[in-house]
């Protein structure tokens, strides 16, 4: 016997319906107990609307009784979750782009007991995976026992039973289950999970969705990075390509794995393969956390082969990677490898955005305590633009690196 799963096309429509036709009299003749109504749910049009949408699934059984391959299930496999999936407190929370769920699962009744049922969800978990979905959701009559059966023994947890309406059903109780099938990278993040810190955070990011986040604490994220890195290069292999596979997977969906990829590229020694890896993650970067955590250790020693990519990443028409290069410049270039030139690279910038004019305010209050001859001349000649200007000295004003003296100087360049 083999079953092979495909993507179904038009002229399957009868076969599916078939099957939908066969449940039904399996249903009306008390075999099983669906909660599914001929005429309601399921019926010829939510197979011809899934056709039509590309996302019918169909379980095809090839064995010596039926040489011809035989459609026995079929299945509606996307990331569509109903309006009632609102009503549960999902216990895996995640945007819908994370998200994949199988809906009218249906077995031809002649072809029960031949593992159709647990194959095409375990097919649908392996195409949930190559899709990059952590999270996997379902939802059956309460009714069911059968299919609730079925996904507990598959590792489904049962998160809810939600009262609705179901097609013009009254008192149809839901049952929600979900599955988590991440990475083992994912997995642990999740452990880590804060709910409430994962609010905090995500307040301070303008334009992320809490969804987004996981809500794992920066020293937690500082610590995890350290430890994959450090197993990685002990030579294990399973920690070596889990951490390959991490970094390649580009954007993450959650706003923790961007946190904890930066914190895994400050941590790699090489400077050849550390700036590779900078330079892929950079487009990525929507946040001016994510880029402001982004440090890598191996930059302070090679500073001088750093320079090229720095003038590079000020002249990107990117935000955060224009903010990176100058951020670069502060931490490695005011002290002693300081030069005039450095400055007025930044002096020169004009922005629009706020996350790059803020970065040159910052700059420029750093340099009044580092390089406070030079920053103060910029000022003084009014090179900054009105707002990053005063941004600069009031930031100045707010250090304690500034003196008094100086404070109250700074305080006669503001431009009104």
């Amino acid at each position: 016997m083999e079953l092979t799963f495909r993507k179904a096309t038009s002229d399957d429509l009868e076969d599916i319906v078939r099957i939908y036709d066969k449940s039904h009299a399996a249903e009306e003749a008390g075999l099983t107990t669906t909660g599914w109504k001929r005429g309601i749910y399921p019926v010829r049009s939510v197979a011809e609307a899934s056709l039509a949408r590309g996302d019918m699934y169909v379980a095809e059984l090839t064995d010596d009784e039926h040489p011809e391959p035989w459609i026995i299930a079929t299945g509606v496999i996307n990331q569509i979750q109903v309006d009632v999936y609102a009503d549960c407190e999902w216990i895996y929370k995640g945007p819908d782009d994370d998200v994949s769920v199988l809906h009218t699962l249906a077995v031809d009744p002649e072809a029960r007991g031949k593992g159709a049922g647990p194959a095409f969800v375990r097919f649908w978990e392996g195409l949930a995976a190559e899709q990059g979905c952590s999270i996997l959701r379902i939802d059956t009559n309460a009714l069911n026992k059968r299919a609730r059966n079925m996904y507990a023994k598959l590792g489904y947890i049962e998160s809810g039973i939600v009262p609705t309406v179901f097609n013009g059903l009254k008192n149809v109780d839901l049952v929600m289950m979900e599955k988590f099938i991440g990475t083992d990278i994912q997995r642990r993040l999740r452990e880590m999970q804060d709910a409430e810190y994962a609010d905090f955070q995500m307040a301070l990011i303008p334009g992320k969705e809490r969804e987004r986040a996981i809500g794992v604490r920066t020293p937690q994220l500082r610590a995890l990075a350290k430890e994959l890195y450090r197993e990685a290069q002990k030579g294990c292999e399973s920690a070596r390509s889990d951490l390959d596979a991490f970094l390649r997977t580009l954007p993450h969906k959650y706003f923790d794995e961007m946190q904890l990829h930066a914190f895994v590229i400050s941590e790699i020694k090489d400077f050849d393969t550390c700036i590779a890896e900078v330079e892929r993650f950079l487009p990525y970067i929507d946040n001016w956390a994510t880029c402001d955590q982004l440090s890598p250790k191996t930059f302070k020693k090679h500073r001088h082969e750093l320079l090229t990519y720095i003038d590079r990443w000020l002249g990107s028409e990117h935000t955060y990677t224009v903010r990176f290069g100058i951020l670069m410049l502060m931490q490695h270039f005011l002290d002693e490898d300081f030069d005039i030139s450095y400055m007025d690279r930044i002096a020169e910038i004009r922005s629009d955005e706020y996350y790059i004019i803020m970065m040159i305010a910052w700059y420029f209050a750093t340099a009044l305590a580092k390089q406070p001859e030079p920053a103060l001349e910029v000022l003084e000649k009014q090179r900054l633009a009105k707002w990053t200007h005063n941004k600069a000295i009031q930031k100045a004003i707010e250090s304690r690196r500034i003196t008094d003296e100086q404070k109250s100087y700074l305080r006669t360049l503001k431009i009104r």
